[in-house]
């Protein structure tokens, strides 16, 4: 009996200190397990999203989508009111059929003056001969001196009609290079309009859902008025904010582990894909315009925190996500709890 009571009393005497140890251990584990690796439940789920805007100016006519849709690539979303693109463009196209007719008529006209100039070449050439015979003739006074004077006026006469018939070739040469750069303008202009006829059908560029759409036929808008926005759903990130601490074995590729709010116990694989270069500490007084320091944190100088951006590898396609969502990030990389611990500890402000 006096056993029994004595060992009865001993572990009445010590259960509660190994309980609290215990519990400590337990406690110290959990926390090491979970603080081995860089872990932060400062993050959140995004995707590249945005603003979807006519590309023309005039009223939408047709909405193909509803809000909060699933569309894929090249899905039309909207259109604009088309006609006065159609209009415009076949404008344009006559345009262009009448200038190259136009070019067309120089081209004979510039063939015409060079059969021209040649005709009037060779009646030059005749008259040189003519006022040269004439000058002979006179100086073995078998001529009289008004013919032979005739005869070299009509020469320089001949020489002049050349000159003109020249330069009224060049002229339609000008007028003919005018014409094409004209064209080329044209041309130019309905290649523009066409882009913009196109552009009244609006459509995704990539696989998304459509969201906050609260609009309807018939509203007069132009390029820039936002109608709705669209997330991309072909990738999927997540914004972990770590501390500048848990960044110093964080490179790119660096594997991480993510579990979502959204859907408990289902585990997610990331890949590191760039870590932001600062955040924004500085304040100032906009009454003195002097530096305002926050008079917090006086036990510990607190790390600052900076966002990473992680890719969701692979992300089921059996799931929907939400841009905003909550996270929680694992980095695979060492977070040397002791050294922080006894860093933060007795490296304070």
């Amino acid at each position: 009996m006096p056993n029994e009571a004595g060992k009865g009393g001993f572990f009445a005497r010590y259960a509660l200190p190994a309980g609290l140890l215990l519990l400590l251990g337990g406690a110290t584990v959990y926390y090491f397990y979970w603080h081995w690796h860089p872990f932060t439940q400062n993050a959140f789920l995004f995707a590249n999203t945005r603003p979807v805007s006519p590309l023309v100016e005039g009223y939408v006519t047709e909405i193909y989508v509803k809000n909060n849709q699933f569309v894929k690539k090249g899905t039309p979303l909207f259109r604009t009111f088309s006609p006065p693109y159609t209009l415009k463009c076949r404008q344009l196209r006559h345009s262009v059929e009448e200038t190259e007719a136009a070019i067309l008529a120089l081209d004979a006209r510039i063939e015409g003056a060079k059969s021209r100039i040649l005709g009037l070449e060779a009646a030059l050439a005749n008259a040189k001969y003519l006022s040269s015979r004439a000058e002979q003739m006179y100086q073995k006074a078998a001529v009289s001196q008004e013919y032979a004077e005739e005869r070299r006026r009509a020469c320089e006469t001949a020489g002049e009609t050349v000159r003109t018939a020249i330069h009224e070739k060049q002229a339609l040469e000008h007028s003919r290079t005018a014409a094409a750069a004209s064209l080329k303008r044209l041309k130019a202009e309905l290649e523009l309009a066409e882009i913009y006829e196109s552009q009244t059908l609006v459509t995704a560029l990539s696989d998304g859902t459509v969201t906050n759409l609260s609009i309807s036929p018939g509203g007069y808008y132009r390029p820039g008025d936002v109608l709705f926005g669209f997330i991309e759903t072909t990738c999927w990130f997540v914004q972990a904010n770590f501390k500048e601490s848990d960044l110093s074995e964080l490179k790119e590729g660096t594997v991480a582990r993510i579990w979502l709010r959204q859907y408990p116990g289902r585990e997610f694989r990331g890949v590191v894909e760039e870590t932001g270069f600062g955040a924004e500490r500085r304040h100032s007084s906009g009454v003195t315009g002097l530096p305002v320091v926050e008079k917090e944190n006086e036990w510990f100088l607190l790390p600052q925190r900076y966002p990473v951006q992680i890719r969701i590898q692979d992300p089921p396609s059996d799931l929907i996500f939400h841009v905003g969502a909550s996270a929680y990030v694992e980095l695979g990389t060492l977070a040397r709890p002791i050294r922080q611990f006894f860093w933060q500890l007795f490296l304070f402000d």
